[in-house]
């Protein structure tokens, strides 16, 4: 997983290279929204199928 992240994450930079310094900043900062309203929705559906499933076992 680790690996994944830092190819990820390298990739991104490598991009970045070719858009001026307030661009850059631009984009990461949309980039650290985007990823966390990925993250709190993946959040959100686990949340929802634990609930989903411990409401299976209680009928």
């Amino acid at each position: 997983m680790e690996q994944t992240i830092e190819q990820i994450q390298n990739d991104i930079m490598n991009r970045m290279q070719q858009f001026d310094f307030t661009d850059q900043v631009l984009i990461l900062r949309e980039l650290e929204n985007f990823c966390g309203q990925q993250a709190d929705e993946a959040l959100k559906m686990e949340y929802d199928m634990a609930a989903m499933e411990d409401e299976l076992i209680d009928n």
